[in-house]
């Protein structure tokens, strides 16, 4: 079914803002098709830009991200491909993991997440592009799943991430979670991302916040954990060594032509971690994207719209 999943309704007004503030010049501006589908037992909710006889291309948002995160690059890019982008599970308009699937790895849940999401769609193959959590969701899709994907690319993302990026991002969302206002939200923004035009800001805002009793806050599920003990911090080091290890494998087993992008400010991703994942792939290219931070789409959509569809080009 068709829905209107955003509290802005009608947001071609902001859009054209948006990308007049950085210089964007699609040919048409236009609002993506708001869909919903069940997909394991989760109200998913998916953009779809149009152009469906195009060649079909996926894009899997990061952690405390939504569909929306790809809205100036796939202006762009839906003029030579079909563009569609889900919220995935805990995320925007997309519903939270069941508390009776509260202890199950995260990870794992969204490979599922992503095997049904494709095959929902019905396309034999598709480019698939995830970044950052979605990167992570793609490279074990890839893994798995060759015969699915036409091309594969990964944005700022591999099995070895720096802490400081991490932690910056983890204690942005915690000093914001609940705010009175939108503005509050938007004044808060710009101080931690001041390379962004506020009205991108104010565009990615719209689609990441939710207006409620108190105020407004992240469309975004947080469960709050119990602090842990020595012996647990040992554990869940231990676990994520293991779960680095599993990806490092899964990067190893992917065949499909891949291109990593990095963003040349990323405090996520190190010259030196991409490098190795590139080493590690049997065919793999790396672009850096100056300008860009971690959400390389947000912070320079033309350039990576524009370097997306060249390898895409020449990888034809």
């Amino acid at each position: 079914m068709t829905t209107s999943a955003s509290p802005f309704a009608n947001y071609l007004d902001d859009m054209r803002a948006c990308a007049e503030a950085i210089n964007l010049t699609p040919r048409e501006f236009v609002q993506p098709t708001d869909h919903h589908a069940t997909i394991n037992g989760i109200d998913f909710h998916y953009v779809d830009w149009g152009n469906p006889h195009l060649p079909p291309l996926v894009l899997l948002h990061g952690g405390s991200l939504t569909a929306h995160t790809w809205d100036m690059a796939a202006l762009l890019l839906r003029e030579r491909y079909h563009v569609i982008a889900p919220d995935q599970r805990g995320h925007g308009d997309t519903g939270w993991t069941p508390e009776s699937q509260a202890n199950e790895d995260n990870g794992d849940l969204m490979l599922k997440d992503t095997e049904a999401f494709i095959e929902h769609l019905g396309f034999p193959t598709v480019v698939l592009c995830g970044m950052s959590m979605g990167g992570m969701n793609s490279i074990r899709y890839a893994a798995r799943h060759a015969n699915r994907l036409s091309r594969l690319i990964i944005v700022d993302i591999a099995p070895v991430t720096m802490q400081e990026g991490l932690i910056e991002m983890e204690a942005f969302r915690r000093e914001t979670e609940t705010m009175n206002h939108f503005e509050d939200f938007l004044d808060r923004a710009i101080k931690f991302n001041p390379q962004r035009k506020p009205a991108h800001l104010k565009y990615s805002l719209m689609h990441s916040l939710k207006p409620i009793t108190e105020g407004w806050t992240w469309k975004q599920a947080h469960r709050e954990r119990p602090a842990a003990a020595p012996a647990d911090e040992a554990a869940a080091k231990a676990a994520g060594q293991k779960r680095s290890e599993a990806l490092w494998a899964d990067v190893r087993a992917i065949t499909t032509p891949t291109l990593l992008m990095r963003g040349g400010i990323s405090k996520i991703l190190s010259p030196e971690a991409a490098a190795e994942t590139i080493k590690s792939m049997k065919d793999a290219e790396l672009v850096v994207i100056e300008g860009a931070g971690h959400s390389v789409q947000g912070d320079q959509p033309a350039a990576f719209a524009r370097e997306a569809m060249a390898w895409l080009d020449r990888r034809a």
